[in-house]
């Protein structure tokens, strides 16, 4: 396996780990990967050959604002803020390749989500922490641009999602296609992915700054829930440490890296994530389930889904009209008690 080294230019931790580049995964390979590392929860590694046969490697934002440039899309300045905007993807693009410093400025035409107030056409608005980002955005609703890249070759077989029907993830699942665009200085704080799965995320243009901590380390670096996944807002800022709030956070293992046009990230279910553009960006991103984190993710889906399951279940029509659901069927998606008995069983 490679044995990657971060320049003092590229490492902001003086602590941390390189992330791993690989190429040529064979099977054993990824077991390795995704069942040893820090508590068992596996290590993230870089893939260099994974895109080589993607026809999303052809984008660019020239192509973005061409093919859906009329696409309305909701920006925020951080993956965690819950200020947002909503613009024509045409404006955004040409946002964030206008040189200089775009923090404090936004995209021209745009508007805030839940406000009546209306930017100008010059794009003045309120002063926001960083540039806006197009954050997350779900692809699966976009006709056919999730046919421009697929699961990588080394989880082609592996994936437990790519067996489900189709009706079925749309009706029970969270949504597992995303695309991040964004400026130079975008940022997503330090948080994990949701439902437990594994996922990548993929650079095709641009370059991205990673700093990465085990789900065995979480708690000191961020506040955790029951279900491990971190609270919003919590994390440690990796560019600026706070020893008060963290006074344990030199006993971790940090990983570092930067990712490239072509470089694929691969995370491991529940690995922690803090990412930063070095430069206007486009990645895309999927989510995965194999046989390594197949419990935490069935668990996790159990108590997320099982209100909307039983609610789609009572109101069934043929079950009212049969008289098969009982009375107290129709209370249990309500129910806090059966939620707080799941979560009491829950182990992550």
């Amino acid at each position: 396996m490679d044995t990657s080294v971060l320049t003092t230019r590229e490492q902001w931790l003086p602590h941390s780990q390189a992330v791993p580049r690989l190429s040529g995964l064979s099977d054993a390979d990824v077991d390795e990967l995704l069942s040893g590392g820090i508590g068992g929860f596996g290590t993230p590694f870089i893939v260099t050959d994974a895109m080589a046969n993607w026809s999303c490697m052809q984008w660019s934002f020239d192509w973005f604002k061409k093919t859906y440039g009329e696409t309305i899309v909701i920006t925020s300045s951080s993956f965690e803020s819950d200020v947002r905007m909503r613009g024509r993807l045409s404006d955004y693009i040409d946002y964030i390749t206008e040189d200089g410093d775009l923090r404090g400025r936004v995209p021209r035409n745009f508007s805030y989500v839940g406000t009546e107030s209306q930017l100008d056409t010059a794009g003045a608005g309120s002063a926001l922490d960083g540039p806006q980002y197009l954050v997350s955005w779900d692809l699966e609703y976009l006709s056919g641009i999730g046919d421009h890249f697929h699961q990588p070759y080394f989880m082609k077989d592996r994936n437990l999602l790519d067996r489900l029907m189709p009706e079925t993830q749309r009706a029970f699942f969270n949504k597992h296609t995303f695309a991040f665009i964004g400026p130079k200085g975008s940022l997503s704080q330090l948080h994990n992915d949701h439902d437990h799965t594994h996922s990548y995320l993929a650079q095709i243009v641009g370059r991205k700054k990673l700093v990465l901590f085990s789900p065995a380390e979480a708690e000191l670096v961020a506040q955790v829930d029951p279900f491990g996944f971190t609270v919003d807002g919590t994390g440690i800022d990796p560019q600026n440490p706070d020893p008060d709030r963290f006074p344990r956070f030199l006993e971790t293992t940090p990983f570092e890296c930067v990712i490239e046009r072509g470089d694929l990230l691969f995370l491991p279910s529940g690995w922690l994530h803090y990412a930063y553009g070095l430069t206007a960006g486009i990645s895309v991103a999927r989510d995965s389930v194999d046989r390594w984190n197949f419990g935490r993710w069935f668990q996790s889906m159990a108590i997320t889904n099982l209100p909307k399951l039983a609610s789609r279940v009572v109101q069934h029509p043929s079950l009212q009209r049969d008289g098969i659901a009982p009375p107290w069927a129709d209370r249990v998606r309500n129910d806090p008690y059966l939620l707080s008995l799941l979560t009491s069983y829950y182990r992550p």
